[in-house]
């Protein structure tokens, strides 16, 4: 490994980010202080078997792998910043490649899984446990890649515990990081008809958005997956239904964990971290992920997104990137075979011009 960050020994090992870094300072980053005072470093009591979950956990498979390599090219010394590290398997194909790695999760669940997972390559990794609105506070620069997967993993839906899927019966909690936020059943509670409609449309497109709303108030709203599905499932055709509750759920979630902006935060703070020529990789699963990532990498490549015929710009266009995939890319017909997850993935990247 070259000279630029250096990493302990062991990713998220019992040091503390001061003391791991003060070993040896790098051209990088900060060795007082991997991550600042915005989230915690992994080091910070999160164990292998953190919440009972343990290297024998069925892993997560990442989706378009192959793609998002050709896109952020890998090679040796060279640093990803893993936004939504997850159970680490884009990291270790990075990894694999010869590369470093930064890896950030809001979910220390998920940090647990990917320290076991990663911990033959410890010595170019490190974990640090935050949310992707928060690469700003990290104490890196010149990094040469950095990658969103905007999707959630299965093991998370499996775990009754988390919520998020309709599913089976669970706590209606939803957070991804459950020592902070707020757990969907007191989003419920504090939510108007208007405000929840609007998000079952903007973030589920739900068809009878109003409709949805009312129901779910009505029943009180529910503190359960199973209260939620049955406060809804009538207001859908049974062919339809699944589906429009899959929906339900994906809004709720998104505004549980306020996924939108965390989003616009993140991709702008991966934008500042990244050297001239780095590359952002963006993974999203719906319409309104895409919206998103789309607009900020039009804007950002100097391309107006204002309204037609407003008299001057008022989006602030800037030309920090090259968009280098305007329509997307859409995972293989081999992969969506044997991995039904990617059918709505896309992959999103963007170059960062010079100066």
């Amino acid at each position: 490994m070259d000279e630029g960050i250096w990493f302990g020994a062991e990713a998220g090992g019992g040091a503390s980010a001061g003391e791991e870094h003060a070993q040896a300072p790098g051209r990088r980053g900060n060795p007082q202080a991997f991550f600042n005072a915005a989230g915690s470093s992994e080091s910070s009591g999160i164990g292998s078997s953190d919440n009972g979950v343990e290297a024998r956990v069925p892993l997560h498979q990442p989706v378009m792998a192959e793609e998002v390599l050709d896109l952020l090219r890998p090679g040796s010394g060279r640093l990803l910043v893993d936004a939504t590290l997850g159970d680490g398997g884009h990291a270790l194909a990075w990894l694999k490649a010869g590369g470093d790695v930064v890896g950030v999760d809001r979910d220390p669940a998920a940090l647990s899984r990917a320290r076991a997972r990663l911990k033959e390559w410890s010595g170019h990794l490190h974990l640090v446990h935050a949310n992707f609105s928060e690469l700003g506070s990290l104490a890196v620069e010149n990094v040469d890649a950095v990658l969103f997967d905007l999707g959630t993993s299965r093991l998370q839906i499996e775990d009754k515990a988390r919520g998020f899927s309709y599913l089976d019966d669970g706590p209606l909690d939803m957070r991804m990081d459950r020592s902070r936020g707020t757990p969907a059943f007191r989003v419920l509670r504090d939510a108007t008809e208007q405000q929840l409609s609007q998000w079952l449309s903007e973030l589920g497109d739900v068809p009878t958005p109003r409709r949805v709303a009312r129901a779910i108030l009505r029943a009180g709203p529910p503190s359960s997956t199973l209260g939620l599905v049955r406060a809804t499932e009538k207001c859908f055709p049974p062919r339809r239904r699944i589906k429009n509750l899959a929906k339900i759920f994906q809004a709720l979630r998104m505004v549980v964990n306020r996924e939108q902006e965390e989003l616009s935060r993140g991709l702008a703070a991966a934008v500042d971290l990244l050297r001239d020529g780095g590359r952002v990789g963006v993974l999203t699963y719906h319409s309104g992920e895409e919206r998103r990532v789309r607009r900020f990498l039009k804007r950002e490549s100097g391309m107006c997104i204002c309204p037609p015929g407003l008299p001057v710009c008022g989006c602030g266009a800037r030309e920090r990137l090259r968009f280098l995939r305007p329509f997307g890319k859409y995972a293989s017909t081999e992969e969506v075979s044997v991995n039904p997850r990617a059918r709505s993935a896309r992959l999103w990247g963007g170059e960062k011009n010079a100066g």
